[in-house]
């Protein structure tokens, strides 16, 4: 899974297989030994929990997500996933999709009647959805659908189909649930956005906190405040961690030599490299790499 996600000129994540003909894609996620980065993207999400347990956070709320449960992410909806505590393996599948696929022209009445009240609503995040219920247990055979329909040719209006239907009843779960009411701005977010937005182009580079300060327009100080509020760590403690799951991906996904990894994700040295690696995944770089081929 490579978690060098690719971003537009405002740190949007443009998903890999979404295309203007047919913008829907789904893509079987390993969360076993990554973490997926803080993103965020327009397009929606039905998803649900192969295999094992994982965690969704946003910077409103955690979600814990059961093996065998689906979950809806809406658009634009700031979030980073990941294992479960205690769970051996996490697998998940995502079914990802543009609105427009749904809402057809501009304004028609499937944007303005179906969709626009959740994608507007700020509110409405993550929804979390089991098989304890008659919606639930549609919404899964559904998903499941889907997923088998992937690896076929010409199904682009089953899938189309199969989409709507799971909307109707997402649509059905919202209201049974009685999802709260907006309780932060979402205009609070945006220098957050900033400066994550600002990491994850630049981790490569030599990076400190008044680079990033001076990126976002506000004094080193208040870049500390407004970033740790959310993550409870300081922009460079999050640097490090997202420059080590970087590090990560390469060790285990290619045969690069060890020093150039380091360089590569943002290490001036690779002894300092490996002192940082252990303390954050108890392994060398090449014990975790060994651990990583091993079958």
């Amino acid at each position: 899974m490579n978690l060098s996600f690719i971003q537009d000129e405002n740190g949007v994540e443009l998903i890999d297989g979404i295309t203007y003909e047919f913008p829907y894609t789904m893509h079987e996620r390993d969360l076993s030994d990554f973490i997926v980065p803080w993103h965020w993207h327009e397009e929606l999400e039905f998803d649900y929990a192969h295999r094992g347990s994982l965690v969704i956070e946003t910077m409103a709320k955690t979600y814990p997500i059961r093996q065998g449960e689906a979950y809806f992410i809406n658009t634009n909806v700031m979030k980073t996933k990941r294992k479960a505590e205690g769970e051996p393996v996490a697998i998940e599948h995502a079914h990802l999709f543009h609105p427009t696929l749904l809402a057809g022209s501009y304004r028609s009445i499937f944007e303005t009647k179906y969709l626009s009240p959740i994608l507007k609503n700020q509110s409405i995040e993550v929804v979390v959805i089991g098989e304890g219920t008659a919606s639930g247990r549609e919404f899964l055979r559904i998903l499941h659908t889907l997923t088998r329909l992937h690896a076929e040719t010409d199904q682009e209006f089953q899938i189309r189909n199969l989409l709507s239907e799971a909307w109707l009843v997402l649509m059905r779960e919202i209201r049974a649930q009685k999802q709260g009411a907006l309780t932060q701005s979402p205009h609070t977010h945006e220098p957050v956005k900033n400066i994550l937005n600002f990491l994850h182009k630049h981790y490569a580079e030599k990076i400190t906190l008044r680079d990033v300060a001076r990126h976002v327009g506000v004094s080193e100080k208040e870049c500390i405040r407004c970033f740790k509020t959310t993550f409870h760590q300081t922009p460079i403690e999050y640097l490090v961690g997202y420059r080590i799951e970087q590090a990560k991906h390469l060790l285990a996904q290619t045969s690069e030599p060890v020093t150039d990894i380091a360089f590569q994700t943002g290490f001036n040295n690779s002894a300092y490299f490996g002192k940082t690696f252990k303390r954050h995944t108890q392994l060398t770089p090449r014990q975790y790499r060994g651990a990583s081929k091993t079958p």
